[in-house]
């Protein structure tokens, strides 16, 4: 007996461009950095740093990473990425300004981030309002490698 599978979603808007609704709350001056975060698979790449390479007691350790993150607010979590490279610190969350190319459905506007699951394996994504969007997992340290 097969697999059972998700259909596939259609794509009524193919533009890279964010809504403008989306992006309300960054152009009115609002910040959503006292909320604590939730995550979404929904631009998650099927082609390059799946979540489905990871074993099964690395993703008990993603997790785990995920409840822990989701205790802290926006603002808890970005003051404890480090400034310095290599110095990361907490759930080490960076922005990162060279990456790989982004799948087709994430837009060019969006901010790219890393948030640390435990010494070598991390996450990298983007976040809208209090979302945060996971595009890679990535369990050998090789998007972004330092």
């Amino acid at each position: 007996m097969g697999k059972k599978r998700l259909p596939k979603q259609k794509s009524e808007n193919k533009s890279k461009k964010i809504s403008e609704a989306a992006t309300a709350k960054a152009t009115q001056g609002e910040t959503t950095d006292h909320l604590h975060p939730s995550f979404r698979f929904a631009y998650a790449d099927p082609n390059r740093w799946c979540l489905s390479y990871w074993e099964a007691d690395e993703i008990d350790d993603l997790i785990r990473a995920l409840q822990k993150i989701e205790k802290h607010t926006w603002l808890q979590i970005k003051s404890q990425g480090s400034k310095i490279r290599g110095g990361s610190v907490g759930c080490g969350f960076k922005v990162i300004e060279q990456h790989p190319n982004l799948p087709n459905s994430v837009s060019d506007d969006v901010t790219i981030s890393e948030m640390r699951v435990c010494q070598k394996k991390r996450i990298f994504g983007f976040r809208i309002d209090s979302i945060y969007y996971i595009i890679w997992f990535d369990r050998d340290h090789s998007v972004c490698p330092e």
